[in-house]
């Protein structure tokens, strides 16, 4: 049964789902406050439609699905790691739709895996739909309990902006060697991806490197030094560090001895 979509909202992620809908052969229609040529206000939208997205920020979510006039056999989707289903009470059905993606550069979806938060009259087609935009559907508990959904969303997290916070830990280190601070994210980032292109294809342990995973204590001892000379904490690197020596132990490259004198450098003091 053909079905038609509401998205209300029109921030990053509906700038992409809405043509990645189109392009899918679904009727979608635009909510919007200052609707533009072709689309409608949200109430207008929800209206038309049979599965209705609140692409609104997270906030905002329980506030418009409140609002709205819902009527049997819609279902309302929000597209939010963090926000539970609970959220969207005011609606008949709920179900979660959320795509593992950035959205700040590049507004393509295809590719990515696709989190789905749904009860057992849903899933199939939301599964379906993914798949046909391109997504690979990856299942979440439904309903996903509090502690689950953060944790879920902690890992997206971290993924993404967590490595940002060590990118800008090396471009300090990078300034503290006296180089061109312009030169440090051209120089480093194919450091960062020539490591994720080897994590996808022999996993975390099979892809870690570098001094500690070659149980070489002497670098990483100066490594420590450059970075009190940096003015910076240790506490990161100390972190980081103590998480590489139990990748490097799974893949076998560390001995007990070479792990034990490691962590022993690596104590927060």
């Amino acid at each position: 049964m053909a079905l038609t979509h509401a998205v209300i909202g029109f921030g990053r992620l509906a700038q992409a789902l809405v043509p990645a809908l189109r392009a899918a052969g679904e009727a979608v229609v635009v909510g919007r406050r200052s609707p533009g040529a072709g689309e409608f206000m949200a109430a207008a939208a929800a209206a038309q439609a049979d599965w209705v997205w609140l692409t609104v920020p997270d906030d905002h979510i329980a506030t418009t699905a409140s609002v709205l006039r819902w009527r049997a056999g819609q279902l309302a989707l929000h597209c939010s790691g963090a926000t539970p289903l609970s959220a969207l009470a005011a609606a008949p059905a709920a179900a979660g739709f959320h795509p593992l993606k950035l959205l700040a550069g590049e507004a393509g979806l295809a590719g990515v895996h696709v989190g789905i938060e749904a009860d057992a009259a849903h899933r199939p087609a939301l599964e379906d739909l993914a798949r046909r935009l391109a997504l690979q559907p990856l299942a979440l508990p439904s309903p996903m309990d509090s502690r689950a959904r953060a944790a879920y969303h902690a890992a997206a997290n971290l993924a993404a902006s967590g490595v940002l916070a060590v990118l800008a830990e090396a471009a300090t280190l990078w300034d503290e060697a006296g180089l061109n601070g312009a030169d440090a994210l051209p120089a480093l980032l194919p450091l960062t991806r020539g490591a994720l292109d080897t994590a996808a294809a022999r996993g975390l342990a099979g892809a870690v490197s570098g001094p500690i995973a070659r149980g070489d204590a002497g670098v990483l001892q100066r490594h420590l030094a450059a970075l009190a000379d940096a003015g910076l904490d240790a506490d990161l690197l100390l972190a980081l560090g103590r998480r590489q020596i139990a990748l490097a132990e799974t893949a076998g490259r560390l001995d007990a001895a070479q792990a034990a004198g490691l962590r022993a450098l690596l104590v927060p003091r």
